[in-house]
C-alpha cells in the first residue's frame, strides 16, 4: 500500500460546495476520497494528449464516402 501523507490546501467556496455535494450523495465517504478521485482524473487528462500523439487515430485512415 502506498505511503500516504497529510497536506493542507485552500479551496474556494464553490469547490467546498462540490466536495460537500459529493459527500452528501453518498458516492464518496471522505474529502480525501473526493480529492484522490480528482487527482486521478487530472492524471488521466494530462496523459491523454501524449497517448493520442503516440497512437494515430484510425479514423484518419478510413476512406471518405
Amino acid at each position: 500500500m502506498p505511503v500516504r501523507r497529510t497536506i493542507t490546501v485552500s479551496i474556494t467556496s464553490e469547490q467546498d460546495d462540490l466536495i460537500r455535494s459529493c459527500l452528501n450523495s453518498g458516492r464518496f465517504a471522505s474529502t480525501s476520497e473526493v480529492v484522490r478521485a480528482a487527482l486521478r482524473l487530472l492524471d488521466r487528462d494530462e496523459a491523454a494528449p501524449q497517448t493520442s500523439i503516440e497512437k494515430p487515430s484510425m479514423q484518419s485512415d478510413a476512406p471518405r464516402a
